[in-house]
């Protein structure tokens, strides 16, 4: 039979982890969209003082003409071709009364209605419309138009696919531009660009391989005078690494302190990335999830450690959800090293290795009285801004539903060291009846790394691992595995099961699946499993899953 206990099991004790040389955190932009993206990528929302009160505008739908956003310098937003949606009217919406308040719409109105533009006209935004005969002629009319005429380097890239020039985006600027070619022969667009009376090219910087743009198009390009390079690897991703290695080796770009990862199969979220990155923010792509990590960021990862050393502040940022970059890939980055598509060994436990990152967002929490003294503790994560924690209701009220007195957060520990600091608490909203309390840290200094907090529910057997402060564990910060063993419904709520030890202390810390992505949150609560005379024979944890998470700090839960 089953019975829900307090959980005071002893935990598992913690297997040995590697020390990271460098402090490099792992964050990521995501939406519910392409659309979303787009516009979290952005910013979330325009910021006249800043300039984004003039952005470009381009299919969300169909990606081509989106390529020559990157050499506007400023926010690429996406559309539906009939409408505008209803996120990136809001990021708009702050701006419609800027003086300057413009949007470039990019491509014909087979791409983007004039429907589109009259909602922008109606908003306050004056329009302008970048368009030609296909995707060649745009990407043209883009360069002429916002180039200067005497141009040091300009890039060329396939138009028939997007990998190579979503790779080069951050580098492509007013003064770099972006024009486009069919593999085979140099497009009269191309030429036409190269070979105007007012202009000076000095040089043509080919992205890809000769199966990309040919070595025939190479030589068209240096009959015409104009000298030429090639970034090239083997496949897409390592092409994009090489263009980023160009950003390693710039004095001017040291250190490179932010290194993006965007999709190598899905053009959105690193068109728009790349349209608000510079040529010191390089970005790599990577395949889907479930495909295998390329050795080419573990490379990558390595020189780039290398280049800026240990004591640099750093960050790897992903630009979409998990299911386009697969966590693994953005700790190949981190670490220089690649582990796969997930994190487990053969013995399905997870490899230690790395999670020394992840306990960077990874807090203790104490209700303290008036005087000082503790009430009770907990563990508690990192999420939204860097300056938020998720922590369980139980841990900052009492049993009446009274708040602590005076909260505060333990930072800055590891596996091997209690935290070294702590900051004060507020409730911002908390839901009891799911156990979850976001709280706000004072945002003073540098915003903390967060955690992901997954979209996709775990898989039946999947490997999960918690991280928190138990009591049983000592200062420091203690590790625990254990399986995804189905969901339990109790009061009409819906909580997952896990046979991963929580003890008391663990309370609020994140409980992570391969993808170091928050599936659930620990409790109090336990499965205990009962033999005959009442012997407990087994005992399965209790979690808050990731999506009343999400709903928190939606502010969807809680109050």
């Amino acid at each position: 039979m089953f019975s829900v206990a307090l959980a005071g099991s002893v935990l598992l004790a913690p297997q040995p982890v590697a020390a990271q040389a460098s402090s490099v955190s792992v964050q990521r932009v995501t939406g519910a969209s392409v659309y979303a993206l787009a516009a979290n990528v952005a910013g979330g929302s325009c910021e006249s003082d800043i300039g984004s009160h003039s952005v470009a505008l381009a299919s969300g739908e169909n990606w081509p003409d989106a390529l020559a956003g990157a050499a506007l310098d400023r926010p690429l937003l996406l559309t539906k071709q009939a409408f505008l949606p209803a996120v990136t009217r809001a990021y708009l919406a702050p701006c419609a009364d800027h003086p300057k308040a413009k949007v470039i719409i990019l491509g014909g109105p087979a791409a983007v209605s004039e429907g589109v533009a009259e909602t922008l006209r109606g908003m306050g935004y004056r329009v302008d419309r970048f368009d030609g005969d296909d995707r060649y002629a745009t990407a043209r009319r883009v360069a002429r138009t916002f180039a200067p005429d005497d141009l040091d380097t300009v890039y060329l890239a396939s138009g028939v696919n997007f990998a190579d020039a979503v790779a080069a985006a951050p580098s492509v600027t007013m003064e770099t531009p972006l024009i486009l070619t069919t593999p085979d022969e140099l497009h009269d667009e191309a030429r036409r660009f190269l070979t105007d009376e007012d202009r000076e090219v000095t040089s043509v910087t080919i992205l890809g391989g000769t199966a990309a743009i040919s070595a025939k198009v190479e030589e068209q390009i240096r009959e015409l005078g104009i000298d030429t390079d090639r970034l090239a690897g083997a496949d897409r991703y390592e092409t994009a690494a090489r263009i980023a290695r160009r950003a390693l080796a710039e004095p001017s770009c040291h250190p490179v302190a932010d290194v993006a990862v965007a999709s190598g199969t899905d053009p959105f979220g690193g068109l728009a990335a790349g349209a608000v990155r510079g040529p010191c923010q390089p970005m790599l792509l990577a395949p889907r999830s479930g495909q295998p990590v390329p050795q080419t960021l573990g490379g990558f990862g390595q020189d780039w450690l290398l280049a800026i050393g240990g004591s640099t502040k750093a960050a790897v940022r992903g630009i979409g959800p998990s299911s386009l970059i697969p966590t693994a890939a953005l700790s190949a980055v981190a670490t220089g090293v690649v582990r796969g598509s997930g994190t487990s060994g053969g013995d399905g436990a997870p490899d230690a290795s790395g999670w020394n990152s992840v306990a960077q967002s990874v807090v203790q929490v104490r209700c303290l009285s008036s005087s000082g003294a503790i009430l009770n503790r907990g563990s508690g994560f990192i999420v939204g801004d860097g300056f938020q924690i998720v922590t369980n209701h139980h841990v900052v009220f009492d049993d009446n539903g009274r708040e602590c007195p005076r909260m505060r957060a333990y930072l800055g520990g590891t596996f091997e060291q209690a935290p070294e600091r702590s900051v004060p608490l507020a409730v911002v909203r908390a839901a009891d009846d799911r156990d979850l309390a976001l709280l706000r840290m004072d945002p003073v200094g540098d915003p903390l790394p967060t955690l992901t907090i997954a979209t996709e529910p775990p898989q039946a057997g999947e490997t999960l691992t918690a991280l928190g402060y138990p009591s049983i564990g000592g200062d420091t910060m203690t590790l625990t595995t254990g399986r995804y063993s189905g969901t339990q419904k109790f009061d009409g709520l819906t909580w997952i099961k896990t046979d991963t030890p929580v003890a008391p202390g663990s309370s609020g810390g994140p409980v992570l699946n391969n993808q170091r992505e928050v599936v659930g949150v620990a409790t109090l609560l336990r499965i205990a499993i009962r033999g005959s005379g009442g012997t407990t024979v087994g005992s399965l944890s209790l979690l808050a899953p990731a999506e009343d998470v999400l709903a928190l700090l939606a502010g969807d839960l809680g109050q």
